[in-house]
């Protein structure tokens, strides 16, 4: 049986490892910018950014994914 440790440390790591192979950053924010009573957005965003080849070409264009408040697969 693996312990909540292991699983955590498991997880982060194959994270991790995505993140780096997009060169990625991972942020949960609040976006709603009005009023404190009215609550709050939070969502969590991945963003991607653009690659370009030695001429100058963009071979891949920046990505923002909003995964929102709440992700499953």
């Amino acid at each position: 049986m693996q312990t909540s440790k292991q699983v955590k440390e498991e997880f982060l790591t194959k994270l991790r490892s995505l993140l780096r192979e997009y060169n990625a950053t991972l942020e949960a924010k609040n976006h709603w910018n009005g009023y404190a009573e009215c609550g709050e957005d939070v969502r969590a965003t991945v963003e991607i950014p653009s690659i370009y080849d030695e001429e100058g070409n963009q071979i891949r264009e920046w990505t923002e994914i909003d995964l929102g408040g709440y992700f499953t697969p």
